[in-house]
């Protein structure tokens, strides 16, 4: 990303916070909200999220202005943002708190607002670039979003149904 590889990696710090935020209630308040969401698949779902994010991050940490390495990065930055929105949005709807919220709203939102705004400035990608990577984003929240309606009552080994999906550890 010319010069500014160690920035590269504000996603991977930005999401590893949110997770911490995440894990100990999330599930628990998925399962109520939306389809049975174990601590079990939380977990082995970040795993490959977490997987997934420093792929992108490396891969960027290297890439050219412009290149699919930018661009991906850039989509995984600006889907954190609208994580963040996700979590103010069922926070309002439901009127309590979404774990996420606060890491969502005080690092993710302003982290992707930021990073766009560099790519931007620095030429890293292009307005229509910078448009496809939020529509690319906004349609990958979409379906973190409906993935929670999934039954994913599953437990520590890999065993479906067997009341993990109430958040039991």
């Amino acid at each position: 990303m010319g010069g500014g590889a160690a920035i590269a990696w504000l996603p991977l710090a930005v999401f590893a916070a949110h997770i911490v935020e995440e894990y100990p209630r999330f599930p628990a308040w998925a399962t109520r909200r939306f389809g049975a969401t174990s601590r079990a698949w939380y977990v082995y779902s970040h795993i490959l999220l977490v997987a997934l994010v420093i792929a992108v991050c490396g891969w960027a940490a290297g890439a050219a202005p412009g290149s699919w390495g930018v661009l991906a990065w850039l989509a995984l930055a600006q889907t954190l943002g609208f994580n963040a929105l996700f979590h103010l949005a069922a926070s309002l709807r439901w009127r309590e708190y979404s774990p996420g919220l606060v890491t969502g709203l005080a690092l993710m939102l302003p982290a992707a607002a930021w990073l766009t705004w560099r790519a931007g400035a620095q030429g890293l990608a292009s307005g229509a670039q910078i448009a496809g990577a939020l529509v690319l984003a906004a349609l990958v929240q979409a379906l973190v979003i409906w993935s929670l309606t999934l039954e994913m009552d599953i437990d520590w080994r890999f065993r479906f149904g067997r009341g993990s999906g109430r958040g039991a550890a």
